[in-house]
């Protein structure tokens, strides 16, 4: 598999208060995007949301500055104003469990399926001066058979009204983008979750402090970032090990808070393209 590095097409619509828009060719194979940021005054904060649509159909929801703590979680540079938008699972052993979830496009399967349309929606705040926006992509030949596995970022957002144990059992579960869960990040505005549980039809599937949990991350391959609790079934640089969300009836998170707040919820799941 050679990788190349490409320019991609100019945005249109960029400029303070308004949505810039990148639309990709279709036809190779996407492992990340680089999307530089320069300007008089632009930065991550700025840079409200950014959303991945495939189809029509947004599979990566997050802001900037989200996204380039993911990414320093997974031991990538801070940005300074280049922000990395990966597809492929980042520092796993494997090059197969790396490259599983890299973007297929122009390639159909047996039903005519698969991304046939690509482009990335950069939301930009009022404050921001004179911004500057371009990209380009790390990519390879595409791979018969369709878009295969597609990771889904999803963001959802809770209100926790103070201390105790918080659960949540309504996040996606066992659909065509939701068949196994990669990893979960919970953002709290406030506070601080001590403790995590995972219940998959009444059994108990992780128990972990927050204060275990991290030092099994640093153990492994990655970086606990400030703010940020994450479960990851890749911590150890495995990628064979998601969790299975399929033909379940019941799932739920046990999360024990310190106190009121409103916690963001950054889902990774793998699963097909979907409708």
């Amino acid at each position: 598999m050679t990788r190349i590095e490409t320019r991609m097409p100019s945005p249109e619509g960029v400029g303070a208060g308004q949505t810039a828009t990148f639309k990709l060719p279709i036809g190779r194979r996407y492992h990340e995007l680089q999307m530089e940021y320069t300007g008089t005054t632009i930065t991550l904060a700025l840079m409200t949301e950014i959303r991945i649509i495939a189809n029509g159909k947004i599979i990566h929801r997050y802001s900037a500055a989200q996204r380039d703590s993911l990414n320093q979680f997974d031991g990538r540079t801070a940005s300074n104003g280049i922000l990395i938008i990966p597809f492929d699972r980042y520092n796993l052993k494997t090059l197969a469990a790396e490259t599983e979830s890299a973007l297929n496009t122009g390639s159909l399967n047996e039903n005519a399926d698969g991304i046939k349309t690509l482009s990335v929606e950069v939301d930009i705040a009022s404050g921001a001066v004179a911004p500057i926006l371009s990209m380009t992509a790390t990519q390879s030949d595409s791979i018969p058979g369709g878009s295969g596995t597609v990771m889904h970022c999803l963001k959802h957002t809770y209100s926790v009204a103070g201390a105790g144990d918080f659960e949540i059992s309504d996040l996606p579960r066992g659909g065509q983008t939701s068949m196994f869960l990669n990893r979960i990040f919970f953002l709290p505005s406030a506070n601080d979750i001590s403790h995590m549980n995972i219940m998959r039809n009444s059994y108990n599937i992780f128990d972990r402090s927050k204060t275990l949990n991290e030092r099994m991350q640093k153990d492994g391959v990655r970086t606990p970032q400030s703010g940020y609790i994450a479960i990851d079934k890749s911590e150890k640089g495995f990628g064979g090990d998601p969790i299975d969300l399929r033909q379940i009836t019941d799932f739920r998170y046990k999360l024990t808070m310190t106190g009121a707040c409103t916690i963001t919820i950054l889902s990774e799941y793998l699963g097909r393209l979907g409708d």
